[in-house]
């Protein structure tokens, strides 16, 4: 009986480590989880080139950032290059997150409204700015610079 006791006790002490070694090599193997949320991958600097019927052609830099209140939108500063505190939002759609949509909003006095195609690291706008003289057809290609 003394013997049977004994192991009992021996295979309880080994079990225990060995549950805990188990449960640390899982949460160790595991890999995180990527997310799925495709704004995490447009959040950075953009350099756009931009081709404006009124203005030309334009180079400059954006940043876009997730919208801390919808998970479906980004803000663009610097759109249009209209200055780096402004912005203007956009909404993320389609199959895998691959349409862009700036809904019709004011930004320094300028309507604004377009879309786009979202690829990798790029993206290609077509939008339009209404200044209440003159409405500008702008056609953009955005690309992602090492953040």
């Amino acid at each position: 009986m003394r013997l049977k006791n004994l192991m009992k006790k021996n295979v309880l002490n080994i079990k225990n480590p060995l549950k805990i070694l188990c449960i640390l090599l899982l949460l160790l193997g595991c890999e995180k989880e990527k997310s799925n949320d495709i704004r995490n991958d447009l959040a950075g600097n953009w350099m756009v080139n931009e081709n404006s019927s009124l203005l030309g052609f334009r180079s400059y830099e954006v940043t876009i950032f997730k919208d801390s209140i919808s998970n479906s939108r980004i803000n663009i500063y610097n759109f249009y290059k209209i200055g780096i505190k402004d912005s203007v939002f956009s909404t993320i759609s389609g199959v895998e997150g691959t349409t862009l949509t700036i809904p019709s909003q004011t930004s320094k006095s300028n309507i604004i409204e377009g879309s786009g195609k979202i690829k990798k690291d790029e993206i290609d706008m077509n939008y339009l700015i209404n200044d209440g003289n003159q409405i500008d057809t702008v056609s953009a290609n955005y690309t992602k610079e090492n953040n």
